[in-house]
């Protein structure tokens, strides 16, 4: 991106909103443009500045500042797509989103969408709640939209297995309704997961907002899982922007009779989702990404010195003592300490074998 770090967050924030310009245009201009002040004098039209008292660029900032500055009273972080905070998975679809307006955290974990349809059946309900309780677990975050339905249930099982979780609204911040739903939303926020919105504090959802925050939310996501879902609705236009942006789909199978797995069926169908019938199915990539670290067992020279000795085969006691040059009441002392810390393991006959190859000479 050409020229970027002459931009600054204020500048895009009050040219976006200076002039109502929005998405790919925004960037553009900030691609081609060099500086704020080079797009004032040579591509922003004249005409609707021409009564100020300041310059255009300053005129601007200073709209930005103040966009800022209201929102960050009410705790909401502004992020344009130039912040190092911006998600990089959302960098690389179409048509994301130049500026995100967030109330929480953003972490650089794994995330998971869980979306479905907003009157689940008591199978649809567990389905989502045991998903994301074992994604929660395996330190996977649960991202969805914070509608009534599986959204809701996918939210609440992450704080309940205490992970993290996001939510995309389709409003500011300040208009989250109904009120169970900005009860669930200070709950996310007081977990270390975050609320994220395209939109002003102030703006209240609409219709067109919805399918919009759909894309949002499939970008944000490794992979999408869709619980139940009818024929149509949102959760498969989250489906159809996974598919688009080459992210793993997952389903949930339902009955043929069901109306509320007609979706799911119609995904496998079209071959633009994989089944799950259990939450493992989708973790095999995430294990491969996240290394867990080694504990090494510090030991002083003598434990050292028979953890050398001793294996996964079994070693009698007199063969310790003759590698150690320890005599028998020394020998027995050592290992009886290592016993205890499970390093290693007495068998019958005072034979001994190792436990762990995670120790180290204590320095």
């Amino acid at each position: 991106m050409k020229h970027l770090s002459q931009w600054g967050i204020d500048e895009i924030i009050g040219l976006s909103i200076s002039s109502s310009i929005h998405g790919p245009l925004l960037r553009s201009i900030v691609e081609k443009y060099s500086s704020l002040e080079t797009y004032c004098a040579y591509g922003k039209p004249q005409s609707m500045f021409m009564e100020k008292q300041q310059s255009i660029h300053e005129y601007i900032r200073e709209l930005g500042t103040q966009h800022r500055e209201m929102h960050k009273e009410k705790g909401i972080e502004i992020i344009t797509f130039t912040c190092p905070l911006y998600p990089a998975l959302l960098q690389h679809i179409d048509y994301p989103p130049p500026i995100l307006y967030v109330k929480g955290i953003l972490n650089e974990e794994i995330g998971y969408a869980i979306v479905g349809t907003r009157n689940p059946t008591q199978y649809g309900q567990k389905v989502a709640k045991h998903y994301a309780a074992v994604f929660s677990e395996h330190d996977i975050c649960v991202i969805s939209g914070l509608a009534q339905g599986i959204d809701i249930i996918a939210h609440t099982s992450a704080i309940e297995s205490h992970g993290l979780t996001y939510a995309i609204i389709a409003s500011g911040h300040e208009m989250i309704s109904p009120k169970s739903a900005k009860y669930i939303s200070e709950q996310i926020i007081d977990q270390g997961g975050a609320i994220l919105s395209e939109y002003s504090m102030n703006v209240k959802a609409k219709p067109p907002f919805f399918p919009r925050r759909n894309r949002i939310i499939s970008g944000l996501s490794s992979s999408v899982l869709v619980v139940e879902s009818g024929a149509s609705g949102g959760s498969m236009i989250t489906a159809q922007f996974a598919f688009e942006q080459n992210r793993d789909v997952y389903v949930i199978p339902g009955s043929i009779y069901s109306t509320m797995s007609e979706g799911n069926h119609l995904l496998l169908m079209r071959q633009k989702a994989m089944l799950t019938q259990d939450p493992f199915d989708m973790l095999p990539t995430v294990k491969k990404q996240k290394a867990v670290p080694m504990i090494l067992n510090e030991c002083d020279s003598d434990e050292h010195a028979i953890l050398q000795v001793l294996g996964d085969e079994q070693v009698h006691i007199n063969e310790i003592i003759a590698s150690t040059m320890f005599d028998m009441s020394k020998a027995l002392a050592v290992l009886l300490a290592l016993e205890c810390r499970q390093l290693i393991k007495q068998l019958t006959g005072m034979h001994f074998i190792r436990l762990t190859n995670a120790y180290t000479l204590k320095s």
